[in-house]
């Protein structure tokens, strides 16, 4: 189908708010992630309430991580969503996805908790991940402190990679105390000549292109060192053995074929999963649902199945 028209008016106007700002590929990553903050307002907009937010610290990998609490009035102690953004590695934050936290709180019923992890390319791979799986770690033995005690993992992008590369590395430890995941149009390895590479990543028309994902993977894991390492690119990845899985990807996004990729490779290991195709949507369209209504739907589904594993 078409782009779907509250879509491509989300375009125009960040292109509006955008400017003549240079792509993200051809700047620092500190300019990068100054044009990406003049975005966040329309990222956010219409974000729900919450009954209750906080930020709060847990130890990471290598000391304290930032984190954001989202409660939207559950009794304690009850299930929580661990969310790792997105934001190729290099951009993004906690208050660049406060409103998808908020959505995933409010639709889900379940408290999120957000994780502000190390970023490339001053802390490139695996730092961001051992923050992850410190985390997750940490909220499992911890979590009653907070209010919580069974626990599910979402992510967006690089941070749907980063949530697949957390159970797998929890897997190989032995361990597996997520009983579910959300992965949402997520970026599963570095081939840049896939269908979807080929159809949408010419430009940055679809908000996201192939030299941006590059300029992405060159910060996050550096020359001389394996891009298929499976823990940096999990569709390389024993996938067995897994918690259920819920993969999403959107139509008009460079990514698509990550994703469809990672589900067939699923379906070969027997790992339980669903698949969903967002028609007519673009990468960064989870943070679009205060503005497009075909997403409040798909949010909604999202969450129903957060929810299920949260609660079983």
């Amino acid at each position: 189908m078409a782009v779907d028209p509250q879509i491509m008016t989300m375009l125009e106007r960040i292109t509006a708010v955008s400017g003549d700002t240079a792509p993200a590929e051809r700047l620092a990553p500190a300019e990068a992630r100054r044009a990406m903050a003049a975005v966040l307002p329309l990222l956010n907009e219409h974000a729900p309430a919450v009954a209750r937010v906080e930020d709060r610290t847990l130890p990471g990998a290598e000391g304290p991580i930032a984190a954001r609490v989202y409660d939207p009035g559950t009794p304690t102690p009850s299930p929580a969503i661990v969310y790792i953004h997105g934001g190729g590695w290099v951009l993004c934050d906690l208050d660049s996805h406060d409103g998808v936290c908020r959505e995933l709180a409010q639709r889900s019923g379940l408290k999120v908790v957000s994780l502000g992890y190390r970023l490339a390319p001053e802390h490139p791979f695996p730092a961001a991940l051992e923050d992850c799986v410190a985390a997750v770690r940490w909220l499992a033995a911890q979590g009653r402190d907070w209010g919580i005690d069974r626990l599910v993992i979402a992510g967006d992008s690089a941070g749907a990679n980063l949530s697949l590369a957390t159970l797998l590395a929890l897997r190989d430890a032995g361990e597996q105390p997520l009983r579910g995941a959300a992965l949402v149009y997520g970026v599963f390895a570095p081939d840049h000549d896939t269908p979807s590479h080929l159809a949408y990543g010419g430009d940055n028309r679809y908000f996201l292109s192939t030299a941006e994902m590059e300029w992405f993977w060159g910060h996050y894991v550096p020359a001389g060192t394996d891009r298929r390492t499976p823990l940096a690119a999990p569709l390389y990845a024993d996938l067995a053995g897994l918690p259920p899985l819920y993969l999403t990807a959107a139509e008009y996004d460079c990514l698509r074929t990550d994703s469809e990729q990672l589900a067939y490779r699923l379906a070969l290991a027997g790992q339980p999963h669903e698949f969903r195709l967002w028609r007519g949507m673009i990468h960064a369209c989870l943070h679009m649902a205060g503005n497009v209504e075909v997403m409040r739907a798909e949010i909604d589904r999202l969450a129903a199945f957060l929810r299920r594993q949260a609660t079983a």
